[in-house]
């Protein structure tokens, strides 16, 4: 199984509206979300689904710094068949864009 990879951002949004720019990138990506808190600023999604698929994980956390800024902490980790550890840059880049 592939090592867990972390990541971790600062942007220079309030926390709430990072946290739907993340659920808009994980919905373009086909994710499912296996369980999320807003208050807790949470969120853990599955990509890759199917019977033969590599399968990730990417578990997010969401910590607000200062008025306007917010870190990312995200976290990817191999499910199933080996998981592709590209998604983690894929997701960030997204996120990157729609803030951007």
């Amino acid at each position: 199984m592939a090592a867990v990879k972390v990541e971790r951002r600062v942007y220079l949004v309030p926390s709430l509206q990072l946290f739907g720019t993340c659920l808009t990138v994980l919905g373009q990506l086909r994710a499912t979300i296996e369980r999320h808190d807003v208050d807790q600023g949470t969120i853990v999604a599955i990509l890759g689904e199917g019977l033969l698929v590599p399968m990730s994980e990417l578990s997010l956390a969401l910590r607000p710094l200062d008025e306007g800024r917010t870190e990312l902490s995200a976290t990817w980790r191999a499910r199933k068949h080996g998981g592709d550890r590209r998604l983690l840059a894929v997701f960030l880049d997204s996120v990157d864009g729609l803030i951007g």
